[in-house]
């Protein structure tokens, strides 16, 4: 391991325990403000903060050639995290950080598959082994919840469809510039401007209300979306996603410690199992391809 791929991978663990001890704020952050504008403010936040460094690499995106493909990927990269994020802030209002936490990794073994299915990339057949695996975690991880905990439970199944699209289109991003600050920026500010209308549609915001909600907002604006998502999007530039995404995995780790210690919140016996499987299954999908010299050259897939 090269130093460029270490510090990558530093980036994304500490990117993993940022986002799990920040299901604790996403949960406790809805008090006052629905859902849809805690997701608007955070990466508002987010945005204002990274914005300044994306100066920097301006000269690039001038002297870029493809700028059509760079504006698709970017709207499109912004869009996916929006999506994403905004079903996994609904369904916190009816599932445990755990459960939101682990089921959220099942992106996991997401990547390969969609990278198949769309970039038809090869993909290696220990995902199929691992998505087999987090199936029947996932099925225990909700066994015992009610019918509305169970619907959140599926959101957040879907909301880790499109955080796996948005791990691809980073690294898509990142074969047309290498400008890091310039996408973690835009994608922030693209999900404020993208849901900045419905959250007038859909729900009643105020002043006073996100002002009750502001050292959440702050910690997951700042800390979850300002610094953990830019530290993705530097992760991402020397490792494949599919190998990003096994590292991302750790954030269910931490979320269910994050939400044991803090609130108190206790998995069953049947739930921790549940647990236990999908993360047998996401170390399934990155360990098994090692014994095949090619697999484990190309990470879960090839060209």
């Amino acid at each position: 391991m090269n130093s460029k791929h270490f510090l990558s991978t530093l980036c994304l663990i500490v990117a993993s325990i940022i986002w799990g001890t920040a299901f604790v704020a996403q949960t406790t952050g809805m008090e006052f403000i629905g859902p849809l504008t805690f997701t608007n403010m955070r990466f508002l936040i987010g945005g204002i903060i990274v914005l300044p460094f994306a100066f920097y690499e301006i000269n690039k995106i001038k002297n870029l050639k493809n700028k059509k493909k760079f504006i698709f990927v970017v709207l499109l990269t912004g869009l996916s995290l929006l999506l994403g994020t905004y079903l996994q802030q609904y369904a916190l209002q009816y599932t445990k950080v755990g459960n939101a936490a682990f089921l959220t990794i099942l992106y996991v073994p997401f990547v390969p598959i969609i990278s198949r299915l769309f970039l038809k990339k090869k993909i290696h057949w220990s995902i199929w082994l691992s998505v087999s695996i987090c199936l029947v975690g996932s099925y225990y991880l909700t066994l015992e919840n009610s019918f509305e905990a169970q619907f959140a439970d599926i959101l957040v199944i879907v909301c880790a469809l499109f955080f796996a699209i948005h791990c691809i289109l980073i690294d898509e991003y990142f074969e047309i510039i290498n400008a890091p600050f310039t996408l973690a920026s835009s994608q922030f500010l693209l999900c404020f401007f993208y849901s900045l209308p419905f959250i007038f549609i859909f729900e009643n915001p105020t002043i006073d209300g996100i002002s009750k909600e502001i050292f959440e907002l702050l910690y997951v604006g700042v800390m979850s979306s300002g610094i953990a998502y830019t530290l993705q999007v530097f992760g991402q530039r020397y490792v494949k996603p599919s190998t990003a995404a096994i590292t991302f995995s750790l954030e269910g780790v931490f979320g269910s410690l994050a939400a044991w210690v803090i609130l108190s919140q206790f998995l069953t016996n049947v739930q921790i199992f549940g647990c236990f499987l999908i993360l047998i299954g996401v170390l399934v999908a990155q360990l098994l391809p090692l014994i095949n010299k090619e697999a484990a050259l190309n990470r879960f897939y090839s060209e």
